[in-house]
């Protein structure tokens, strides 16, 4: 065989793994032979199953046969990256080093390969640019916590609902229950905060918008009915008006009495667009417009003697009290 042919051979056959289908679905020889002929390659049905059969060797892809055989990768497995470019590659790496620690295993696990290929890209580069994954890391601020198990076939069941918009069967445990409870769930998003992921969505036919942590799902069943989705519902919109820092999300105003050390840090990284803040004796005063959410709360909590609540009174107390009630357990 000519060069020439060789190269329309190998360019035909590349076409054709492109063109085989994903584990979960499926694609009759004919079917390969129509893609091939809209992408410019007319062949004929003896050639692409001759085709199919030698790259079956090599590649893992593999027939199902029924009565229309119908051909596959194998799951996890797929053609997009084999000639992976360096800048590729160290994209995925430095998604890996950012999303590991916070995706739940069976999201990792569908994007293993694609890390094992870019590592192998790496490793086979002598460019010293493929070695700036030895050069950065990503440190996450607070106690790392593990992500919880979710169930596999649950979170694709949610996901495929998700795409298709339509209603799920849930049965979800509560954070304070034992038991679990059924819901008719109309999918809205799924948003991931920290190691916790969450489903966006409405139960039966309230419009109130309301969070479930995936991993407290027992059981998902994809229903026939099309999800029902508020017109005026925008995932954005919903973030940052403060539903994934919990609390009611209202904004008011926040006075603190801080200690130098804090000041700091809050004239690096201020609360919001018009904290002020001002000397006072040998502390300082903070003014900040913030939303009341259980994260600042959280925040607040963390500074210790750092800075004191001074208004509005109402969250003051709620402190005092808080502070009381863990003052007594060490007491005790």
């Amino acid at each position: 065989m000519s060069a020439c042919g060789s190269r329309d051979t190998l360019s035909r056959q590349w076409e054709l793994l492109r063109s085989i289908p994903a584990y979960g679905n499926g694609a009759s020889v004919a079917g390969l032979v129509s893609k091939l002929g809209t992408a410019g390659y007319e062949t004929t049905t003896r050639t692409v199953q001759r085709d199919l059969n030698s790259l079956s060797t090599t590649f893992p892809i593999y027939c199902v046969e029924d009565s229309t055989p119908k051909w596959h990768w194998m799951k996890g497995a797929s053609l997009d990256i084999p000639n992976l470019s360096i800048t590729d590659a160290l994209s995925i790496k430095m998604m890996q080093a950012y999303l590991t620690p916070l995706l739940p295993g069976a999201i990792l696990s569908a994007l293993q390969s694609r890390f094992e290929q870019a590592d192998h890209r790496l490793k086979t580069d002598i460019s010293q640019l493929a070695r700036w994954p030895e050069k950065i890391r990503t440190v996450f601020p607070g106690q790392p916590l593990q992500a919880p198990t979710i169930a596999e076939e649950i979170l694709e069941s949610i996901q495929k609902a998700l795409i298709q918009e339509h209603q799920i069967k849930v049965s979800y445990r509560g954070r304070y229950k034992h038991e679990t409870t059924e819901y008719l769930l109309n999918p809205l998003a799924l948003v991931q905060r920290g190691p916790i992921s969450y489903l966006v969505a409405t139960a039966f036919s309230y419009e109130d918008v309301r969070l479930y942590a995936v991993h407290r799902f027992t059981s998902v069943e994809t229903q026939e009915d099309e999800a029902t989705i508020p017109d005026t519902f925008n995932i954005d919109t919903y973030i940052r008006e403060g539903a994934l820092s919990f609390g009611s999300g209202e904004y008011f105003a926040l006075k603190l009495r801080i200690q130098s050390d804090l000041k700091t840090t809050l004239t690096e990284s201020p609360l919001s667009e018009d904290m002020k803040i001002a000397p006072d004796a040998d502390t300082f005063l903070v003014t900040a417009t913030v939303q009341n959410t259980w994260q600042l709360k959280w925040w607040i909590r963390s500074q210790g003697a750092q800075a004191e609540i001074l208004e509005p009174k109402d969250l003051r107390d709620e402190f005092i009290e808080s502070l009381r009630n863990t003052l007594a357990l060490y007491e005790e």
